[in-house]
């Protein structure tokens, strides 16, 4: 197509449109014509447009631009009521008029193509409307397009102008000035000014030319009355001779009656109209004949069955109930093709005959019954227009876990089948040595087979359920999805506590499977006999292999790994394997924690993830912790900062240090209570004290209560409460800060000390 064809025809078809508004066309550069009888033209007018003394004719530019050809101007009873006014008039500026030669016009409804030769055709418009009376189309045809492309040769031109295929030969053509409209609302003036006549622009072509085939039927059925002809161009027919047989055009057809026997041909002779003509090669006739068959019995093809484009497809057609004739005894043609007769349906409104072809590549078929090659007697005949099939279209489902784009080797997947027409379906075919097809509960399933690899494109079968009996379930074609699917194994997260469990023995020796996500507790005896063990044994072959992460970890009480204890291992599990144990290593210790964690390595291209549900893959964990004792004796390096002498003399000990051993009582998990029991030697008063009281640095034995909280691993802040007794000299008080005069200060050497501290290590034993 020509580049601005689309742009010429938007223009045409949308100026068809505003039928509102009266249009004035004129050439351009032509004498001013009258807008409106009464009243005036509302200025000013653009693009060199010129408006009249009287306000009532305009003149269009020599040589307008495309923006000023086309404008629409207001008209009013006076120009006082311009501003107000809702009427307008659209003023065209079209190029020169041209001049056809009536005797060189040739129309080709068959091919759409309508020849002119003339002068100044260049851009010119055809305008075309008719009603086909066929038995194709019964809807009325309009349309425009223009000239293009005219040839350039001196003098006059030719130019071949496309329009609707299919119009009757009587149709209505019109030619448009270059840039100018069609229509009751379109005024059309010359040059001169002179109003040209739309009769005048009507284009009757001198030769009007047919390349279709005019007769469209291939028999004549007339068992149930008048048998009908169906043609093209039924408008185009001047008379028709049928013989002795009485032929008459009526409603778009040749009816034919007074048939002498059903096995009769009937030779018709169709003159056509003055001025059509039949093109047969490159000779032109007015005169066609044509010898058809009578049919017996009336046949017709189930819609939906008649595929195009398919190879060694089948359709089905269903012979009248009246029709004496068995169909496995009839000779079959489509197209002139030998057809297979592979099944046969008898139903309360006939025969219905399933014939295999080796395929169809028309847009129309032709079927045709004969009693016999050499017979060659027509017993039925119809012809039907062929429908493509479209590609099948179909999604896989695991259940439970959402789509997948690949065939599972180890479980079924559900297939779901987009429809393929109104009257037919698709299912789903098994394909041997690639993948098998089952229904269950009405679902289809698929599932690779075993020993399949590689890319398979899924085979379906297309089917028309509204068939009776058995053809409603045969394959009348078979076509192949457009995409290829992988045929692998489809792994499926399983269950982690099915597959993994944590075993240790009890305080008797024997053994106890723990549960994931509970606490434990093992006895200390049997801390040596924690072993995860894995049942590759559980797996099915529907879940698949399985990629899996373990990872064992020892906990001190003190909250530090004991790395020996470690272990991280990648797992991969085949279905049906081996049982493997694989023990805790290390000596663990009391209130060591062992957790044990087994998570599925996340990887989309080995495992179906459900797309819609998220919530991750399955993963489980173990925790137990050793057995201990009651109590934690241990010894601990102390340092209070400042202890309060509560014993008279009472004062500020600055600067302690000392060994300090506690016994503490010990939580579910070995962690010390808060509270203990201590006995310890410390220095006390290691640093002089500025006040009267004078304590001599000393080392005491302390015990007492003290209360702790652990700050890290081994060290400690608290607050303690000690009885002690001091090994000291006297204690002294200074008088005005003289040393030569120093009391002695009575005081016994036991004494009641509190206060904060800071404690560092922890060296000793459970009890």
């Amino acid at each position: 197509m020509h580049p601005v064809r689309p742009l010429l025809l938007v223009s045409l078809l949308l100026s068809g449109l505003s039928a509102a508004a009266p249009v004035i066309q004129v050439p351009e550069g032509g004498r001013a014509v009258p807008v409106v009888q009464k009243g005036v033209v509302c200025g000013p007018l653009r693009g060199g447009w010129s408006l009249s003394e009287d306000g009532r004719s305009v003149q269009p530019p020599s040589k307008p631009d495309d923006e000023a050809r086309t404008q629409e101007v207001k008209v009013a009873d006076s120009a006082d009521q311009c501003a107000a006014s809702p009427s307008t008039v659209t003023l065209i500026a079209t190029g020169p008029l041209p001049r056809i030669d009536s005797a060189a016009v040739t129309f080709y409804p068959d091919d759409g193509r309508l020849e002119l030769r003339g002068t100044g055709l260049l851009e010119v418009g055809i305008a075309w409307s008719g009603t086909p009376r066929g038995e194709a189309r019964t809807t009325p045809m309009e349309g425009q397009d223009v000239c293009l492309t005219p040839s350039t040769a001196k003098g006059p031109v030719d130019c071949a102008v496309p329009v609707a295929q299919g119009l009757p030969t009587d149709a209505e053509l019109y030619w448009i000035p270059p840039h100018g409209r069609h229509g009751p609302e379109v005024t059309t003036y010359d040059a001169s000014g002179r109003v040209v006549d739309p009769e005048t622009r009507r284009l009757r072509p001198s030769r009007i030319v047919l390349t279709q085939p005019f007769v469209l039927s291939s028999g004549i059925d007339v068992s149930k009355g008048p048998g009908s002809v169906a043609v093209s161009h039924p408008e185009a027919i001047a008379n028709v001779d049928c013989g002795q047989v009485r032929c008459e055009v009526d409603d778009g057809a040749i009816f034919v009656r007074n048939v002498p026997g059903v096995d009769a041909t009937v030779t018709l002779r169709v003159r056509l109209t003055p001025r059509v003509l039949f093109a047969r090669g490159e000779a032109l006739e007015q005169v066609l004949s044509a010898t058809l068959p009578v049919l017996a019995c009336p046949l017709s093809a189930v819609e939906g069955t008649v595929l195009r484009d398919v190879e060694d497809s089948a359709l089905v057609a269903r012979l009248d109930a009246s029709c004496a004739h068995d169909p496995r005894a009839l000779v079959w043609t489509v197209n002139n093709q030998r057809a297979r007769v592979e099944r046969v349906v008898k139903a309360a409104d006939g025969t219905y005959v399933l014939l295999r072809t080796g395929g169809l590549a028309d847009q129309q078929a032709i079927i045709t019954a004969l009693t016999s090659r050499q017979d060659g007697t027509v017993v039925a005949s119809e012809t039907v227009k062929t429908v493509s099939l479209p590609a099948p279209r179909a999604t896989l489902e695991l259940p439970g876990h959402g789509p997948i784009d690949f065939i599972p080797t180890n479980r079924p997947a559900r297939v779901q089948v987009a429809a393929a027409t109104e009257q037919g379906r698709f299912s789903l075919r098994p394909l041997t040595g690639a993948y098998t097809v089952t229904v269950k509960d009405g679902a289809t399933l698929i599932q690779g087979e075993a020993a399949a690899g590689g890319f398979v494109a899924l085979r379906f079968g297309y089917q028309v359920p509204s068939l009776p009996g058995e053809l409603a379930t045969t394959d009348l074609a078979f076509s192949n999805e457009r995409v290829q699917r992988l045929v692998r194994e489809a792994s499926v997260p399983a269950k982690v506590e099915n597959l993994f469990e944590l075993v240790c023995a009890d305080e008797t020796g024997n053994d106890t499977r723990l549960e994931p996500s509970r606490p434990h507790r093992i006895a200390y005896e049997m801390r040596n006999t924690c072993r995860v063990i894995v049942h590759r044994e559980k797996l099915t072959p529907e879940e698949g292999n399985q990629e899996v992460v373990l990872r064992i970890d020892v906990t001190k009480v003190d909250g530090s790994a004991r790395t020996e204890s470690h272990v991280e291992q990648r797992m991969f599990l085949r279905p049906e394997g081996d049982e493997r144990v694989i023990p805790i290593p290390g000596n663990l210790a009391q209130y060591d924690r062992i957790l044990v964690q087994v998570s599925h390595v996340v990887d989309e291209s080995r495992y179906a993830l459900s797309t819609t549900d998220r919530t991750g893959v399955p993963s489980a964990q173990w925790t137990a912790i050793v057995k201990g004792g009651l109590f934690r004796l241990y010894t601990t390096a102390t340092i209070p900062a400042g202890l309060y002498r509560a014993t008279e003399p009472s004062g500020q000990l600055s600067i302690n240090f000392g060994l300090v051993s506690r016994l503490a009582l010990l939580n579910e998990e070995g962690k010390e209570r808060l509270l203990g029991i201590e006995l310890g030697l410390m220095g006390l008063g290691l640093v002089p004290q500025s006040g009267d009281i004078q304590f001599p640095p000393t080392l005491a034995v302390v015990g007492g209560v003290g209360l702790r909280v652990p700050i890290g691993p081994g060290a400690a802040v608290g607050a303690q409460a000690w009885v002690a007794y001091e090994f000291r000299d006297d204690i002294k008080r200074r008088t005005n800060g003289d040393p030569n005069m120093e009391t002695v200060v009575p005081s016994s050497h036991w004494s009641f000390i509190f206060g904060p501290s800071i404690s560092v290590g922890n060296v000793g034993f459970n009890l």
